[in-house]
């Protein structure tokens, strides 16, 4: 049995899709949902995401946001969202190293929450290359 999920970013509607599962990363950690869900509200985490849709499962890098599931579908607000055919894994490899670096320098002008996101990124990136 499927349901519907709504990938809206800051630039629009994403995606739109019936699925048959949902796998993501909530701060309070993974959750899959299925048909028939209980209604939840909950911040997603940088982290890799997939949902399967007619047997065929399909991988994204999840930047962040918010999830509001209903009866009636699953709306997933991000920050951005990455295909996995569209990571550059050795780009995401070096800004890796990039934020470890700057974050081990501890640099007074240092944007300590910009670099954290940086690593976070980087790491979603990664994480979803590898495991796809």
């Amino acid at each position: 049995m499927s349901f519907k999920v709504e990938i809206i970013t800051p630039k629009g509607m994403y995606a739109s899709r019936d699925v048959e599962s949902l796998t993501l990363k909530l701060t309070s950690g993974y959750r899959t949902i299925l048909s028939g869900h209980a209604p939840l509200i909950g911040s997603l985490y940088y982290a890799p995401m997939h949902f399967v849709e007619n047997g065929k499962t399909y991988h994204f890098a999840l930047h962040g946001g918010a999830i509001n599931i209903t009866k009636e579908k699953v709306v997933l607000i991000v920050n951005a969202i990455e295909a996995v055919e569209d990571i550059d894994i050795e780009r995401a490899r070096k800004a890796k190293e990039r934020a470890e670096k700057r974050l081990k320098e501890k640099d007074i002008n240092l944007d300590v929450k910009r670099a954290e996101l940086a690593l976070l990124r980087a790491i979603a990136r990664i994480d979803t290359y590898e495991k796809k």
